[in-house]
């Protein structure tokens, strides 16, 4: 599977401070790979400093992950939040 716009809901807040919802069937650790979320820049105006809350894997509930997000030349990038 990859990114689907159609599984990302913008939950609120504001360009560089914005909360997101993401459902997907994708495992955890393919979320967190750098460029998955790349189609969400243009998308969702996805900037560094958003926050993605991700629901990943079978039926989304392999896993739930409170991901930053950093944009660098239209490439994003997530690290989870500790």
């Amino acid at each position: 599977m990859a990114y689907k716009s159609e599984d990302m809901r913008l939950m609120g807040g504001v360009p560089g401070q914005q909360l997101f919802l993401y459902r997907t069937g994708d495992a955890a650790a393919k979320v967190k790979v750098a460029g998955y979320f790349d189609s969400a820049v243009d998308e969702y105006h996805l900037e560094t400093g958003d926050i993605v809350i991700a629901c990943s894997g079978v039926a989304q509930t392999g896993a739930v992950d409170l991901l930053v997000v950093k944009v660098d030349g239209g490439v994003a990038s997530v690290v989870a939040a500790e």
